[in-house]
């Protein structure tokens, strides 16, 4: 099945396009073509190859209404091979329920099941369970973060309404998958989860990434550490607090842990300091501030830290930036920064990734200022969705330390486009 182009053939292609003028034309020129489908994201008709696996796609593409939505939200992709297999299905709310999900049986090359506070239980899991080629299952909440003078996140829905008392998935149905090979990823912060229920992720051999519900006790710890694939966590909608955190630290193989849509403790900000092997952190859309970035430490271990949705404005930075040496990725996107912000981030010296994105405050002064431009060790900056235009355009183009320029939903033009692709035709731009 065609799914990413490999690095090897990206490289070989750059190599092999004598015509190419610039990274950009050249990395556009490999994309392979998608399968055609009715409209994005929607059913490949060449694909509705039996009459089983038709009426399936057809029932799921009608399924997840949304309100305020002319047309239903659900999501497909295909492979690019003819004819094209679906291999992934992103459904949302009341109307995926145990019925439609066993539909399943007949589109069995999916490997990615994404359900959005489905009214499923545990007899909708066991039919997800039988897909033969199953490797990653997500059963999450619908997400609503919404803030005023910020756009909303993609797949965000503040307006659907909840509906507390529908069928809920279990740690029970973990059963289901013990001794599936194929099944990596596990995201269940929609379920009802008990700490015994982790028993059963031992059986799964190649589990690499869990997100759960559950408070992590000492026992959780011991089932988690059972695990010999497994170095991902995801918490989260809930309190997260510094004790479990501390039980967290005696988990040697934990590399990534993201917190999201929490209310994190000062006493857990501290603690994450302990985690002894961690390389990414991620505390997303649960309203941490300046304030709290002085209670929070990162181990020596820690490259990566994203802090996107939360009310971070700058000053905080400061003194994290006298903490965080090691940091080589800095996401920040849909915060409060303004343009009084940018300086700080030349306290982080070994930055080469830095994600600005939907960040209203920062425009085309901002950039004006040269503070980025100092930052020659960078070689990702992603400004998606800010107040930049082609007045911009001249000091971005003197970034030519830059491999990647993300200027998508920004007021630069295809004009301003092709200016920074000819004064910088080492870097791919994204628009």
């Amino acid at each position: 099945m065609k799914y990413l182009l490999p690095a090897s053939l990206v490289t070989f292609t750059f190599a092999a396009i004598g015509f190419a003028q610039n990274k950009t034309d050249a990395v556009n020129a490999t994309k392979p073509k998608p399968a055609k489908t009715l409209k994005p994201f929607g059913i490949a008709p060449a694909g509705l190859t039996n009459p089983e696996l038709k009426h399936a796609v057809e029932r799921f593409d009608a399924a997840s209404v949304l309100p305020g939505k002319p047309k239903p939200f659900t999501r497909m992709r295909w492979t690019s091979e003819d004819p094209p297999k679906l291999w992934y299905i992103g459904l949302w709310g009341p109307n995926i329920d145990n019925e439609l999900i066993a539909l399943t049986k007949n589109t069995p090359d999916l490997t990615m099941v994404d359900l959005h506070e489905p009214h499923i239980d545990n007899d909708g899991m066991k039919s997800i369970a039988a897909l033969p080629g199953m490797r990653y299952l997500r059963v999450n909440p619908i997400e609503r973060w919404n803030k005023k003078g910020h756009p909303e996140p993609m797949y965000c829905f503040p307006e659907f309404t909840s509906h507390p008392d529908r069928p809920r998935v279990t740690g029970k149905s973990l059963a289901y998958f013990e001794g599936k090979g194929t099944l990596e990823g596990l995201y269940l912060l929609d379920a009802v989860i008990d700490t015994a229920d982790l028993v059963h992720l031992a059986k799964l051999p190649r589990l690499s990434t869990l997100a759960l519900p559950c408070e992590i006790d000492e026992a959780a710890v011991t089932n988690l550490a059972a695990c010999s694939r497994l170095h991902r966590l995801t918490l989260g909608f809930r309190k997260i607090t510094g004790t479990e955190i501390k039980q967290l630290a005696n988990w040697q193989k934990l590399q990534y842990l993201t917190i999201t849509h929490a209310t994190v403790t000062n006493e857990a900000l501290a603690a994450i300091g302990m985690l002894p092997a961690l390389k990414s952190l991620e505390i997303v859309a649960s309203e941490l501030s300046d304030d709290q970035l002085s209670h929070l430490r990162l181990p020596d271990s820690l490259t990566t830290l994203g802090l996107k949705q939360n009310n971070i404005s700058g000053p905080g930075l400061a003194q994290l930036a006298n903490h965080a040496q090691n940091l080589t990725t800095l996401g920040l996107e849909f915060n409060d920064l303004t343009n009084q912000a940018l300086p700080v981030f030349n306290g982080f010296t070994n930055l080469k990734n830095l994600y600005l994105s939907y960040c209203p405050g920062i425009n085309d002064k901002g950039i004006d200022s040269g503070s980025l431009l100092k930052m020659e060790h960078l070689r990702e900056l992603r400004l998606r969705g800010l107040k930049v235009t082609d007045a911009s355009v001249e000091s971005l183009s003197e970034m030519t330390f830059l491999e990647t320029l993300s200027m998508r939903g920004t007021g630069v033009t295809r004009d301003g486009v092709d200016q920074l692709k000819k004064a910088m035709p080492e870097t791919y731009i994204f628009k």
